[in-house]
């Protein structure tokens, strides 16, 4: 199973929690409950993929997962570039922004599906990777413009 089709079962799966806890509770209250589910699974894999680091979690180390996640087809990714210890940039076209409209998710849960997974796997990886992207493709815009900065 690949990562794609591994992250539409999970969204198959909290979009029926998200479904019931709407009936028992205010939207917001709801969206921030799945957020957290979104979170902490990140996070692991963000922890996963540090003890894959034969010395430790390290810069050069979690740079090497933008080149898993182009390899895999699920994300276009332009502009990549390493210098000292900041990686920048730009997811061009998302895959799993694709596959949650194509399922007809609500908008503000395709949003945390697809965008709330980076910060949480970033700092499950190390606390001293600090994220930045201002606008994301799953909210309108035409590119995710990313930096992460590690901070020793």
């Amino acid at each position: 199973m690949t990562l794609l089709e591994r992250r539409q079962v999970e969204a198959g799966i909290f979009l029926a929690m998200y479904t019931t806890l709407l009936r028992e509770m205010e939207p917001l209250k709801a969206l921030d409950t799945v957020a957290r589910a979104v979170a902490e699974l990140a996070e692991q894999a963000g922890r996963d993929f540090a003890a894959q680091a034969p010395d430790g979690p390290n810069f050069a180390h979690f740079c090497s997962v933008f080149e898993l996640w182009r390899g895999s087809g699920s994300l276009d990714i332009a502009d990549l570039n390493v210098e000292g210890n900041r990686v920048s940039f730009s997811v061009t076209r998302c895959a799993y922004v694709e596959a949650y409209r194509h399922m007809d998710l609500p908008d503000e849960l395709a949003v945390l599906l697809s965008c709330a997974r980076d910060e949480p796997f970033a700092k499950g990886y190390s606390p001293n990777i600090v994220m930045e992207r201002p606008e994301t493709i799953a909210e309108g815009a035409p590119s995710c413009p990313f930096s992460f900065i590690w901070r020793p």
